[in-house]
């Protein structure tokens, strides 16, 4: 029954040792002991300190990254934009050069064929007065004694002037 009920001797002496080993604890281990404690809590309140403003700097950035791609963005449309404008130009331009380079091919065609035009008026006024002056000088040489004969042969020139 002594494990149930302990004596006054036992209950005394195991007052007195708890005593003792809370007197030394108190001396050697509690400072030491809170400290650590006070440290480790102290390096937990900075840890969430800095949790907390990293979160904060990265929705910074967050924001940051947005604005920048729609910026991003405008100058890609701004840069298409702008490209569009300049192939327009350039192609419009090619187009007018195109035009005037026909025109100045038609008029230059034109004066071309006018001048083939002319030297052959000239060519075909050419011949024909040589041929005139041949008909001429042939009328002339032949006799004029026979009128049927003279009428038969100026048909006859006249014709091979319209074949040629």
């Amino acid at each position: 029954m002594e494990l149930l009920m302990p004596g006054l001797g036992l209950i005394f002496w195991m007052t007195v040792s708890f005593g003792f080993v809370l007197l030394i604890l108190k001396k050697y281990a509690w400072k030491p002991i809170l400290n650590v404690l006070n440290k480790r809590e102290k390096e937990l309140a900075k840890s969430f300190s800095d949790a907390k403003r990293i979160e904060y700097e990265m929705s910074q950035l967050a924001t940051i990254k947005t604005t920048k791609i729609a910026e991003a963005e405008k100058i890609h449309d701004q840069i298409i934009a702008k490209a569009k404008e300049e192939a327009e130009s350039i192609v419009a331009q090619a187009r007018e050069r195109a035009r005037e380079e026909a025109r100045i091919i038609a008029e230059k065609s034109d004066e071309l064929i006018e001048n083939y035009k002319k030297a052959a008026i000239l060519e075909l006024k050419s011949q024909l007065s040589t041929l005139s002056m041949d008909i001429a000088e042939k009328i002339i040489n032949e006799e004029f004694s026979d009128r049927d004969r003279n009428v038969r042969y100026v048909n006859k020139l006249l014709n091979s002037v319209a074949e040629n």
